[in-house]
């Protein structure tokens, strides 16, 4: 009898008694209802809108480096939620290069190491939350300006209470997106994205109030221009504030995106017992908006270094896109920098994450293959299926990761409301809660489909 060799466990098994110490909401051993999971989801959501309204105290941001990035973020000027998602998604990004490298020797697809990543992303990214904290705090972004512009120091007690609160607001963050996430629908992530983003095109789009003797909203400046005979033009084009070119494009990109969300590519397959045929659907838009996610967050922290270190304050400028076409013809070599670095880093992304998440050809073949299915016409074994899949999968893949950068950045230039990152993001998310919602609804209903969903 031969035994199996033991896989030796990696060195980061050593920091597990360190992070058993931070608290943890433990997986639910027994199936949440529909309604509890409506019910946790909603009070993480309305926990996570009034931290938003809880101002610093003790120091006020003059400059707003991170500009539209925040409804991204979920990230709201001068409150306790300053950083928002941020330290979460650094925090995974670093992870997953790690892992991806083999520098941390962790294979995702066993469960006890899949346990050990989350925990050890949940302690870097309070980690990350006291970094980026100390690095706002320290690099002067509190500090007040005087009349003369200069910005004398804070005292040291006000430092640290401020890199207390920034850092608290991270941690509860983190906590929130973990209670979504085991008790409630989707990602608290995807949340707060999802909130951040729709408050924003609403306000730009419908907002009653004025601002400089204009309406602060697109439409109602565009109705008051058109009733009140001041010109259609300016109303379409005006700069600094919402106008309806912004949003005509806000909604363009989303019927795109809807679009091509539904686009897909069918992979025949047959069942081996039985002979029934089926096809497995792979999406064009294979990796969804994470590349732009992790991209977005890169750029996020160049920005944040550019507070710390005055001399990548140019670098910042290149990861900064302009915000609509009046910019772009002021500024085009500004606009083909930033896409010429966008793309690629979301491509890049795109494929990391489509091996480090078990989306790669490998990882379906041997999921196909343990249910008894193959590819007709082809030998029946992973290695035949893989090969096959790699053809869909790898173009798919790139593929991915251009669109969603292009369709961001175009977005971005031609001005579109929350940005055109947000609205991708938005709709994205939007589409994955109502397909999450309709499950979690079938499964309630009929408890027999719960063991085919794996719960």
């Amino acid at each position: 009898m031969v035994l199996k060799e033991e896989k030796p466990k990696s060195k980061a098994y050593a920091l597990r008694p360190l992070l058993r110490l931070l608290p943890e909401i433990r997986v639910p051993k027994r199936h949440v209802s529909f309604r509890e999971r409506f019910f946790w989801t909603i009070l993480a959501l309305v926990i996570f809108l009034c931290m938003t309204q809880i101002p610093l105290y003790g120091g006020e941001s003059a400059v707003d480096i991170f500009q539209n990035l925040r409804y991204i973020f979920a990230s709201y000027r001068g409150t306790i939620v300053e950083l928002g998602i941020g330290p979460i998604v650094t925090a995974g990004i670093i992870l997953q290069l790690l892992v991806g490298s083999k520098i941390i020797n962790l294979d995702l697809r066993e469960s006890e190491d899949r346990a050990l990543f989350t925990s050890l992303q949940k302690g870097l990214a309070i980690v990350m939350a006291l970094f980026e904290a100390t690095m706002l705090v320290l690099g002067g972004w509190y500090n007040p300006r005087t009349q003369e512009g200069q910005i004398p120091p804070l005292p040291f007690t006000c430092q640290l209470f401020l890199i207390f609160q920034l850092t608290m607001g991270a941690v509860i963050v983190l906590y929130l997106d973990e209670l979504v996430s085991k008790y409630g629908f989707g990602s608290g992530i995807s949340l707060f994205i999802l909130a951040g983003v729709s408050m924003e095109v609403c306000w730009q789009a419908f907002s009653p109030f004025k601002q400089g003797g204009q309406y602060v909203g697109a439409l109602p400046n565009f109705v008051h221009a058109v009733t009140s005979g001041r010109g259609v033009g300016d109303a379409l084009l005006r700069v600094g504030m919402p106008n309806m070119l912004g949003f005509f494009f806000t909604v363009l990109i989303f019927l795109l995106v809807l679009y091509l969300n539904n686009i897909r590519v069918e992979v025949p397959l047959a069942y081996g017992r039985f002979g029934l045929r089926g096809r497995y659907p792979i999406s064009l838009l294979y990796t969804n908006v994470i590349p732009v996610i992790l991209a977005v967050a890169v750029f996020a922290n160049i920005r944040l270094l550019g507070v710390m270190f005055p001399s990548l304050s140019g670098l910042s400028d290149f990861v900064t896109p302009p915000r609509n076409p009046q910019e772009v013809m002021i500024d085009p070599l500004r606009a083909l920098i930033y896409v010429a670095i966008f793309v690629p880093l979301c491509v890049g992304f795109s494929w990391a994450w489509v091996y480090l998440a078990g989306m790669g050809p490998r990882d379906i073949a041997e999921q196909l293959a343990d249910a008894d299915l193959f590819i007709p016409g082809f030998r029946r074994n992973v290695r035949t299926i893989e090969e096959q899949l790699t053809k869909y999968l790898i173009g798919v893949t790139i593929l991915s990761g251009i669109i969603v950068a292009l369709l961001s950045a175009m977005g971005d230039f031609l001005g579109a409301l929350a940005s055109g990152t947000g609205i991708l993001l938005a709709v994205s998310i939007a589409q994955n809660y109502y397909q999450e919602i309709s499950r979690q609804r079938v499964a309630e209903m009929f408890p027999a489909v719960r063991r085919l969903l794996g719960e």
